[in-house]
């Protein structure tokens, strides 16, 4: 790939991947469809680096468990649910937010779970 699209495929494959980081901390941000579009990009641009990012200890199981499986692990989603559930409730308990910011907070955090508990199951 030459030109303009190979620098625009590498700062989107890198802004992908800062919100997939972003994403690992805070409860309301996905985390695996911005790495399943980091990988979309980076393979276009750098299939070495995306085999690497195939194989990262965090990150890469799940990554080629979604692209061999179309899924996701049960024990992923339960992780993902249980981290959810702490880190909302945390902040809703030890915040000092408004009411309707807690309940906002609330209703994301539940529909985050509803789209994790959707996601297909593979073994």
């Amino acid at each position: 790939m030459y030109g303009l699209k190979r620098p625009v495929y590498w700062a989107l494959a890198a802004f992908f991947f800062a919100l997939a980081m972003i994403g690992v901390v805070l409860p309301g941000i996905p985390t695996t469809p911005f790495l399943l579009l980091m990988c979309y990009f980076l393979i276009r641009v750098s299939p070495s680096l995306h085999a690497k990012a195939m194989e990262w200890p965090v990150v890469g199981g799940p990554l080629r468990d979604w692209r061999d499986q179309g899924g996701v692990r049960r024990r992923t989603k339960l992780t993902a649910c249980i981290m959810v559930t702490l880190l909302v409730g945390a902040t809703l308990l030890l915040g000092t937010l408004a009411i309707k910011s807690k309940l906002a907070i609330l209703l994301v955090a539940i529909y985050g779970v509803s789209v994790v508990a959707r996601l297909p199951t593979v073994k």
